[in-house]
């Protein structure tokens, strides 16, 4: 019985990881990070939409008004936290190139990750 159990519990975690790492995983269109050239002589790079989401879900973005974890989600669902805060959020914290702000898919796709969150 007692192995029942054990084999049981070790298939539940196997799968509950696979399906987690499988729903985790960032859009195929943006490669990670890509170099952009800036007037600054210095390259910045672009976070892909995952990154950016889950990066200012773990309170990476605090000190640029955006908060964690919980009240990320909450802030997310009342419209308070949009794809624009958080793409401002990262450009303030020199994450980010400013001309993402104009990039409409890559804004959507913001969209569609904290939509997908707040299910």
């Amino acid at each position: 019985m007692k192995r029942l159990i054990v084999a049981s519990l070790s298939i539940l975690t196997l799968s509950l990881a696979t399906t987690t790492a499988v729903k985790a995983a960032p859009q195929v269109g943006y490669p990670a990070k890509v170099a952009i050239a800036t007037n600054s002589k210095v390259a910045q790079t672009v976070i892909t939409p995952f990154e950016l989401v889950s990066r200012a879900y773990q309170g990476d973005y605090r000190l640029q008004g955006i908060p964690g974890f919980g009240s990320f989600i909450s802030d997310s669902n009342s419209g308070r936290i949009t794809a624009k805060t958080l793409v401002q959020a990262a450009i303030d914290a020199k994450e980010l190139s400013p001309e993402m702000t104009t990039d409409s898919s890559y804004l959507s796709d913001i969209e569609q990750h904290l939509f997908s969150m707040g299910k």
